[in-house]
């Protein structure tokens, strides 16, 4: 009950820099499939242990011009404050993933990270035969991971920052933006340094962006930033969104044959507090189309 209380004062606070029950566009599976197991239980159990259940959503999504089959694992809004058992438990979840790609879209830290909890959830990331990589998020900027020194504590643990950059992975090519709400992103510029000969991953923080970044080469935009809504109201549906979210709240959408996925993500904004909106690990199959 504190914990729904906190949630609902803060979100009062928080009223102009989001939107109370925001519209969403159709939501959709995987082209390929999806599979997002969700623990049933009752309200009570929900509000007081929905945040920490950190499961796999696996999605598969057919590309036309890819050469061989890439498991994406893709992680975002981790929100690490200290070191706890939320922590502890996401870490074990995800060092025994085996992915041949790793991103991050944004927000691994939030107001009062610690930079040993941070590295400890670094040291848990998996290998992945084509790397690991993560973007700005606004939480970055705003909680002081500035570039400087965000992007050497990421290279320490074999992490690259892609800041308004794209990098060549052989099969694909992997492009990042800088945020949207609190960067300077500039998508036109970025799209048109990209090579055409091949299909483009795009990472991006904030959603609402999909359109500006749905272009070729690119097939698949990941973001995160919504949290999925945080918490949900049977029949209503989310009842707050962060801007930047737009109508992009949670799952798969298309616009001219590029695909966005947005995951719910992993941590949370507010109070520790989630309701019929559980953390999303997501495994993402690129398949030959």
């Amino acid at each position: 009950m504190i914990r729904w209380l906190t949630f609902l004062k803060n979100m009062t606070n928080a009223a102009g820099h989001g939107s109370f029950f925001p519209s969403r566009a159709p939501v959709a599976t995987a082209p390929g499939g999806t599979v997002d197991p969700q623990p049933t239980a009752d309200v009570l159990t929900r509000l007081q242990a929905e945040h920490g259940w950190f499961e796999y959503s696996h999605h598969t999504l057919p590309i036309s011009g890819l050469t061989e089959r890439i498991r994406i694992l893709h992680l975002t809004d981790v929100h690490i404050r200290q070191e706890d058992e939320a922590l502890s438990a996401l870490c074990h979840k995800v060092s025994q993933a085996r992915p041949d790609l790793v991103v991050i879209t944004g927000d691994v830290v939030t107001r009062g990270w610690s930079e040993e909890a941070v590295v400890r959830f670094l040291r848990a990331l998996p290998p992945a035969r084509l790397g690991r990589f993560a973007i700005m998020g606004n939480w970055e900027y705003w909680s002081g991971a500035s570039l400087d020194r965000w992007r050497p504590l990421l290279a320490a643990h074999d992490v690259v920052l892609l800041h308004e950059d794209w990098v060549d992975l052989g099969p694909i090519v992997l492009a990042g933006t800088d945020d949207h709400l609190a960067g300077q992103s500039e998508p036109e510029v970025l799209l048109s340094r990209l090579p055409r000969d091949r299909p483009a991953v795009m990472l991006t923080h904030s959603p609402a962006f999909f359109p500006s970044l749905a272009e070729p080469p690119v097939k698949l935009v990941l973001s995160g930033h919504s949290h999925g809504g945080q918490v949900r109201i049977p029949g209503l549906g989310a009842l707050w969104a962060p801007r930047g979210t737009g109508s992009y709240l949670a799952g798969w959408f298309e616009k001219d044959g590029c695909y966005l996925f947005v995951s719910r993500g992993l941590g949370w904004s507010v109070a520790p507090l989630r309701l019929y909106c559980p953390p999303e690990l997501a495994w993402i199959d690129l398949t030959p189309a």
